[in-house]
């Protein structure tokens, strides 16, 4: 099953969101130690990777490309 880009896009910003939400979380937790900046970069990466989605362009066929 084929997702459009703007649906995969926003599934990776809601992982992002809560890899963001753990790592506040874990901050409040226990301060600053390994899981929190694992999180962080979980975070990052999920981040770009939305907004790669968000720009694909659209081919000849009106599907998004890349």
């Amino acid at each position: 099953m084929k997702f459009s880009p703007n649906t995969m896009g926003m599934i990776y910003f809601a992982l992002a969101a809560l890899f963001i939400y753990l790592a506040i979380q874990n901050v409040n937790a226990s301060s600053w130690d390994f899981w929190t900046f694992f999180f962080a970069a979980v975070a990052a990466i999920d981040i770009m990777v939305g907004i790669r989605f968000f720009k694909m362009k659209p081919n000849k066929d009106g599907k998004k490309n890349e």
